[in-house]
């Protein structure tokens, strides 16, 4: 199959683009040009059929050009993070690049046409249970607020009978395939570098980022109608990530217990910081509320119908801080986790 891609050159993008390739799909890429000569398109090219076009998702000549001759689309190109630095590229890549762009494709009848959302476009759900019919949320940072729009707009198309598939994934860990690390990576770098965790009642759901390409791979298959569906995962506690990245890190990890509310204190005063400086990912509001309220998710109708298992996201994480240590830097993948 041809296949349009979108933010192949980001983390869960290459290693969906490896797995599309590995699959026997060939792909036409969109690239911005600033990311024309990176490192991962070498090697996405030596694995298959790759085609690079150079361009801006967000004009949308660049995108009906790019979308012509298609057969289907895998729309993953997204501004990612709690920078709030950025909320006005937010909206401009998340929300109304990613509408444009489904709308093109259906319009051409690219089938399917996959969106790549996040479960915090769904968070927090009113029954305590992300699933594939939690309706879209209001969203409380500009990423999930931005991620909850693209969510609505794929689901009008939906309601409509268009082709287009939402994939929700949760935390994404694992070793990055030649990218920058994924933005859960960056918010436990400060924690690997000063081996210094807070001890709180919480936890996250967390998926190997393998296993989010292979669901990607596997609704890529045409005449199937409108689908949703949730990568969330493993819940690990927080103590047990700490344990995972302490195994990583082969040294223990001192841990400092600190309250839920002060802790929420503390994230709010970085998002205050963060519109003047950088922060790590993890150091937000948002991060704080999604921590503490272990919220899980139901993947059953993922796991069914693509005929999947998920693997350890303990081992992914292992895996991770052993290939980078204190490095936040870009990796290639090491061993495969078993």
């Amino acid at each position: 199959m041809d296949i349009a891609m979108t933010g192949a050159t980001g983390y869960v993008g290459a290693h969906t683009a490896r797995a599309l390739l590995a699959a026997g799909h060939r792909l036409r890429l969109l690239v911005p040009p600033s990311e024309a000569q990176t490192s991962v398109l070498v090697r996405l090219r030596a694995a298959g059929s790759v085609t690079v076009t150079v361009g801006d998702i967000c004009s949308d000549a660049d995108v009906v050009r790019f979308l012509d001759g298609a057969e289907a689309l895998v729309h993953a190109a997204g501004v990612v993070g709690t920078d709030e630095r950025r909320v006005r590229l937010m909206w401009e890549v998340n929300a109304y690049a990613t509408e444009t762009i489904l709308h093109r494709a259906v319009e051409r009848g690219l089938d399917p046409v996959l969106t790549v959302s996040s479960y915090s476009a769904l968070f927090p759900a009113a029954n305590g249970v992300i699933s594939p019919q939690t309706p879209t949320a209001a969203g409380r940072s500009a990423y999930a607020k931005t991620k909850g729009y693209a969510d609505r707009v794929a689901r009008r198309l939906q309601d409509d009978g268009a082709p287009v598939v939402v994939t929700y994934p949760s935390s994404v860990v694992g070793p990055a395939f030649d990218t920058a690390p994924g933005v859960t990576e960056r918010g436990w770098a400060p924690i690997v570098r000063w081996a210094v965790a807070p001890r709180l009642d919480g936890g996250m759901q967390m998926i190997d980022v393998r296993d989010v390409a292979e669901v990607h791979t596997r609704v890529m298959r045409p005449g199937l109608g409108p689908r949703r569906y949730v990568c969330g995962g493993e819940m690990l506690r927080f103590g047990e990530m700490v344990d995972a990245l302490e195994a990583g890190l082969g040294r223990p990890i001192r841990r400092i217990p600190v309250p839920a509310a002060a802790f929420r204190a503390a994230a709010r005063a970085a998002d205050v910081l963060a519109r003047y400086v950088a922060l790590p990912d993890g150091l937000s509001e948002e991060a704080a509320i999604l921590l503490l309220a272990a919220t899980p998710t139901d993947d059953t109708a993922t796991l069914r119908d693509l005929a999947m298992q998920w693997r350890s996201a303990r081992a992914a994480i292992i895996a991770t801080v052993r290939g980078s240590g204190a490095d936040t830097g870009r990796q290639q993948l090491g061993d495969p986790v078993p």
